[in-house]
């Protein structure tokens, strides 16, 4: 396998010293490494060679030398060639002051050319002697001095070093600097071959064990070529050795034949092994209409399962959060202490809760804090008010729907909340108002744990935990026949029931404090404070709206707020004309609210109502903005405009 950091390597053996310079040289130009070492067969170049061959990716050297490392080592060995005019050249030389030539050559394919050539050109007095070791070459050394007067001939600086100690004239056949040139970039490309192909390799090798499948390759005569990790492990197969294994052979894995099969052509067929069900892809491999092995690839059919509602929750319903938790839920102890306490000990457990309690007491964020307490808090949190769309849509909305289930039906249809929840929570607010015919369908829902969508053919196992909620007295509402019998007691397994706001007044000042912070960015005024009159404004009011209706007070004197009046002044202003308010709509009074304009130009009716608005909110340009769904800079510039206008 290659290493992460590999370079390749290029070993020289080199048998002169001016050919390991050569080989710096170009290696240089190509920008690969090269390591020299001195020295041919007789200096156990060979041997060096193939002890630190697993070091290198290809070697380079001459004659007989790079012979002998060729039938050494298992890595490519790139000869630098030595062409006729680098022989001649050394016996021309020798010839022209010697009458006697003695050649040493190791045996190989150049030594016959040498021959050859000396027989071709009629060198008189010329002899060639071959060694094939050490010994052989040492028993030469010892008999040149017997040979006469002679100038020696050869390839290495092994010869050249012998002849010199006896004192003899030598001449050097040395390859020319184009056939080192040659032989440098042959080993580069070599190099980059093989880092191609052992890439390829280890991309293969990553692609077959790192696949979420099970891979098995079978040859034509069902000899297990590759079997994976993942295949492995699904038919724990781990410390046995399948590669090479036959199938249908004695100890040979009976699921592996099975997997097999016939070998036929099959795509999502299902096997089951060892309690385990698989969905199979078998393909065999033809070539020129003939038989050369079988491709199978396999998963688990719950792992498939798993990762289709993982993908659902992870690519369709992203953002489905719950971004509040018990301690953003403001009480004390006694009033909300038990509540908390007692969803806490629901939020562990996994059955339907219903949540009962008037309109703005915090179902929701009870909900959120339940979801984000339990084990479900990485799923997602979806929450659907039943009270908010019509039967119809509802449907749709909770169970989804497949393409063409109905005129308008969104192309590849659209997963419903209760897929959209799965691993998660599934909230469903005011399910007081949901029909009876779609009642009857969550219950097949809550008691199956599967769906089916509108219009598909498919079910679709989910996990979800629904947290019902409803503002109304839900038997009641089962004694009156308006809600069904069955459904009531599946959601109501874990009740718990938020206290209203008017039984739980000793909340109020905290309430307050947390209301201001959120509208003050996280912060009192400086100059806040709430006298024990302004309280028993607050004391005094029976919150219908329960905490919501408080937030929404608190919202509208924040708005109001200059930083210059006295805020318990203006809190207690608008709690007075919130109650008269409150009070003509008890007594049947039209709604104070409306404002009769008179009839004029454009702007004219707008600068009558900029003025009357502006009067209504004492002055204050951002109330009036706020009120209006505009900016502030909007409203200066609608006043500014309208004085325009009328000056002109």
């Amino acid at each position: 396998m290659l290493p992460v950091n590999f370079k390749p390597r290029i070993l020289c053996v080199s048998i002169y010293e001016e050919m390991a310079e050569l080989v710096r040289h170009y290696a240089g130009q190509f920008g690969v490494e090269v390591d020299v070492h001195e020295g041919g067969i007789s200096n156990d170049g060979h041997i060096y060679a193939f002890q630190t061959q697993n070091q290198y990716d290809v070697i380079i050297s001459q004659a007989g030398t790079a012979t002998a490392i060729q039938q050494m080592v298992n890595i490519p060995v790139v000869p630098i060639q030595i062409m006729t005019n680098d022989i001649i050249k050394p016996f021309r030389a020798a010839l022209d002051k010697h009458q006697n030539l003695l050649c040493i050559t190791y045996d190989s394919r150049l030594s016959t050319d040498i021959e050859a050539l000396a027989s071709f050109a009629k060198i008189k007095n010329f002899k060639q002697v071959i060694y094939r070791n050490d010994g052989e070459f040492d028993a030469i050394v010892k008999q040149m001095p017997s040979f006469g007067p002679i100038a020696v001939v050869g390839f290495g600086g092994c010869v050249i070093d012998k002849a010199a100690e006896l004192g003899l004239p030598y001449y050097l056949i040395r390859s020319s600097s184009a056939s080192v040139h040659q032989a440098v970039l042959s080993a580069r490309n070599i190099v980059d071959q093989h880092i191609k192909e052992r890439t390829r390799s280890r991309r293969l090798n990553n692609i077959i064990n790192y696949s979420i499948n099970g891979i098995i390759s079978v040859s034509k005569n069902k000899t297990v070529e590759i079997c994976n990790r993942p295949a492995k492990a699904m038919l724990d197969l781990h410390g046995k050795k399948v590669v090479g294994m036959e199938l249908g052979s004695n100890g040979a894995s009976p699921e592996l034949s099975q997997m097999l099969g016939n070998g036929d052509y099959a795509v999502d067929s299902m096997i089951t092994l060892k309690g385990k069900t698989f969905i199979v892809n078998r393909v065999p491999i033809r070539v020129r209409e003939h038989d050369r092995g079988t491709i199978i690839t396999f998963q688990e059919l719950s792992k498939i399962q798993r990762i289709e509602a993982e993908a659902r929750v992870q690519l369709a319903h992203k953002g489905l959060i719950a971004k509040y938790t018990f301690s953003d839920i403001v009480g004390s102890k006694t009033t909300l202490g038990p509540v908390i306490a007692e969803a806490k000990s629901y939020a562990k457990g996994s059955a339907s809760i219903l949540i009962e309690a008037e309109t703005g007491s915090g179902k929701e964020l009870l909900a959120q804090g339940i979801h984000n307490y339990s084990d479900r808090k990485k799923g997602p949190f979806v929450a659907l008010n039943c009270a908010a769309l019509p039967e119809h849509l509802l449907e749709s909305e909770l169970f989804g729907y497949d393409e063409g289930a109905f005129t308008g039906a969104r192309k590849g249809g659209k997963p419903g909340m209760f897929e959209m929840a799965h691993r998660g929570t599934l909230f469903l607010d005011e399910i007081s108002e949901m029909s009876l015919a779609t009642q009857v369908r969550l219950l097949r829902t809550l008691q199956e744990k599967e769906i089916f969508r509108i219009g598909g053919d498919r079910v679709v196992n989910i996990d979800v935990r629904v947290i019902a909620a409803s503002n109304r007295d839900l038997f009641a509402m089962v004694q009156a026949g308006t809600f069904r019998h069955d459904l009531f007691f599946r959601l109501n397994i874990l009740p718990l029931q938020i206290p209203p706001l008017r039984e739980r007044k000793e909340d109020l000042p905290a309430l307050v404090t947390h209301f201001i912070k959120k509208n003050h960015g996280g912060f009192l005024p400086k100059d806040f404070h709430l006298d024990e009159d302004a309280l028993a404004d607050l004391y005094a009011h029976d919150w219908p709206g329960n905490v919501r209706e408080l937030e929404h007070i608190l919202e509208r004197a924040f708005t109001l707020y200059n930083g210059r009046q006295n805020f318990t002044a203006l809190l207690a202003d608008v709690m007075r004309r919130h109650r008269q308010r409150q009070k003509r709509a008890s007594n049947g009074e039209a709604a104070p609210d409306c404002l009769s304009i008179p009839r004029g130009t454009m702007a004219e009716m707008e600068r009558f109502i900029l003025d009357e608005e502006l009067k209504h909110h004492s002055g204050n340009k951002k109330a009036l903005a706020d009120a209006l769904g505009i900016s502030r800079v909007t409203v200066w510039k609608k006043l500014k405009d309208t004085d325009t206008n009328f000056s002109a």
